[in-house]
Protein backbone atom coordinates (compact mmCIF):
# COMPACT_ATOMS: atom_id res chain seq x y z
CA UNK A 1 0.00 0.00 0.00
CA UNK A 2 1.27 3.47 -0.27
CA UNK A 3 1.07 5.96 1.99
CA UNK A 4 -1.15 8.74 -0.56
CA UNK A 5 -4.05 6.03 -0.25
CA UNK A 6 -4.84 7.59 3.11
CA UNK A 7 -5.39 10.59 0.82
CA UNK A 8 -8.87 8.81 -0.62
CA UNK A 9 -9.48 7.61 3.32
CA UNK A 10 -9.40 11.66 4.13
CA UNK A 11 -11.17 12.55 1.15
CA UNK A 12 -13.94 10.51 1.86
CA UNK A 13 -13.47 11.76 6.03
CA UNK A 14 -13.99 15.32 5.00
CA UNK A 15 -17.76 15.33 3.52
CA UNK A 16 -18.73 13.35 6.47
CA UNK A 17 -21.50 14.36 8.82
CA UNK A 18 -19.74 16.10 12.01
CA UNK A 19 -16.31 17.12 13.41
CA UNK A 20 -15.29 13.86 14.60
CA UNK A 21 -14.93 12.60 10.85
CA UNK A 22 -13.54 16.36 9.75
CA UNK A 23 -10.85 15.75 12.28
CA UNK A 24 -9.93 12.74 11.16
CA UNK A 25 -10.02 13.91 7.40
CA UNK A 26 -6.92 16.31 9.10
CA UNK A 27 -5.14 13.14 10.50
CA UNK A 28 -5.34 11.15 7.22
CA UNK A 29 -4.15 13.68 5.01
CA UNK A 30 -1.00 14.78 7.33
CA UNK A 31 -0.05 10.66 7.35
CA UNK A 32 -0.14 10.27 3.26
CA UNK A 33 1.99 13.39 3.09
CA UNK A 34 4.58 12.01 5.62
CA UNK A 35 4.37 8.48 4.46
CA UNK A 36 4.61 9.00 1.03
CA UNK A 37 7.75 11.90 1.55
CA UNK A 38 9.42 9.23 3.99
CA UNK A 39 9.06 6.54 1.18
CA UNK A 40 10.75 9.27 -1.00
CA UNK A 41 13.31 10.22 1.38
CA UNK A 42 13.83 6.24 1.77
CA UNK A 43 14.08 5.78 -2.53
CA UNK A 44 17.02 8.86 -2.41
CA UNK A 45 19.20 6.65 -0.52
CA UNK A 46 18.50 8.48 2.88
CA UNK A 47 18.46 6.30 5.74
CA UNK A 48 14.91 6.14 7.99
CA UNK A 49 15.27 6.78 11.25
CA UNK A 50 13.26 4.15 13.79
CA UNK A 51 9.35 5.30 14.47
CA UNK A 52 9.44 7.40 16.81
CA UNK A 53 11.97 9.87 15.20
CA UNK A 54 10.66 9.27 11.20
CA UNK A 55 7.68 12.22 11.66
CA UNK A 56 10.27 14.98 12.41
CA UNK A 57 13.08 13.91 10.54
CA UNK A 58 10.81 14.18 7.52
CA UNK A 59 9.53 17.33 8.32
CA UNK A 60 13.23 18.87 8.83
CA UNK A 61 14.67 16.88 5.62
CA UNK A 62 11.87 18.64 3.51
CA UNK A 63 11.31 21.80 5.87
CA UNK A 64 15.65 22.84 5.67
CA UNK A 65 16.06 21.45 2.21
CA UNK A 66 18.08 24.39 -0.52
CA UNK A 67 15.04 23.81 -3.14
CA UNK A 68 11.59 25.64 -2.82
CA UNK A 69 9.87 22.85 -4.43
CA UNK A 70 11.27 20.89 -1.03
CA UNK A 71 10.89 23.86 1.44
CA UNK A 72 7.14 24.09 0.15
CA UNK A 73 6.52 20.34 1.22
CA UNK A 74 8.34 20.86 4.24
CA UNK A 75 6.05 23.89 4.96
CA UNK A 76 2.92 21.69 4.25
CA UNK A 77 4.15 19.11 6.77
CA UNK A 78 4.80 21.63 9.24
CA UNK A 79 1.16 23.12 9.07
CA UNK A 80 -0.28 19.47 9.08
CA UNK A 81 1.77 18.15 12.13
CA UNK A 82 -0.01 20.94 14.06
CA UNK A 83 -3.25 20.49 13.06
CA UNK A 84 -3.29 16.57 13.63
CA UNK A 85 -1.83 16.86 17.08
CA UNK A 86 -4.90 19.68 17.48
CA UNK A 87 -7.36 17.17 15.77
CA UNK A 88 -5.80 13.89 17.75
CA UNK A 89 -4.99 15.44 21.33
CA UNK A 90 -7.29 19.16 21.87
CA UNK A 91 -10.98 18.13 21.74
CA UNK A 92 -11.85 21.00 23.59
CA UNK A 93 -10.14 23.43 21.09
CA UNK A 94 -12.44 26.19 20.04
CA UNK A 95 -10.59 27.15 17.44
CA UNK A 96 -11.42 30.13 14.68
CA UNK A 97 -11.60 27.79 11.98
CA UNK A 98 -14.11 25.41 11.90
CA UNK A 99 -12.65 21.32 11.43
CA UNK A 100 -15.63 21.30 8.39
CA UNK A 101 -12.89 23.47 6.74
CA UNK A 102 -9.44 22.33 8.01
CA UNK A 103 -10.36 18.85 6.65
CA UNK A 104 -10.93 20.19 3.34
CA UNK A 105 -8.30 22.21 3.43
CA UNK A 106 -6.18 19.83 4.57
CA UNK A 107 -6.85 17.37 1.70
CA UNK A 108 -6.36 19.92 -0.87
CA UNK A 109 -2.94 20.90 0.74
CA UNK A 110 -1.79 17.25 0.82
CA UNK A 111 -3.12 16.73 -3.09
CA UNK A 112 -1.12 19.78 -4.42
CA UNK A 113 1.96 18.42 -2.12
CA UNK A 114 1.63 14.71 -3.33
CA UNK A 115 1.59 16.01 -7.04
CA UNK A 116 4.42 18.22 -6.69
CA UNK A 117 6.59 15.25 -5.27
CA UNK A 118 5.10 13.35 -8.34
CA UNK A 119 6.82 15.73 -10.23
CA UNK A 120 10.12 16.08 -8.95
CA UNK A 121 10.40 12.37 -9.19
CA UNK A 122 9.17 12.01 -12.23
CA UNK A 123 11.80 14.35 -13.87
CA UNK A 124 15.37 13.26 -13.52
CA UNK A 125 17.14 16.46 -13.06
CA UNK A 126 14.38 17.76 -10.73
CA UNK A 127 15.17 14.68 -8.96
CA UNK A 128 18.55 14.98 -8.73
CA UNK A 129 18.74 18.73 -7.73
CA UNK A 130 16.15 18.03 -5.20
CA UNK A 131 18.50 14.90 -3.76
CA UNK A 132 21.21 17.52 -3.62
CA UNK A 133 19.46 19.71 -2.01
CA UNK A 134 18.82 17.74 1.05
CA UNK A 135 20.60 18.92 4.82
CA UNK A 136 23.13 16.32 5.53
Amino acid sequence: MRGSAFLDVARSLASGPSEAYWRAAVIHAYYALMLECRDALGRWGRSVPPRQNVHAWVRLQFAYASVADLIAIGGTLDTLVRARNQASYDLNNLSTTPWVHRGAHSVSAVHDSLRLLADIEADASRRSAAIAALPN
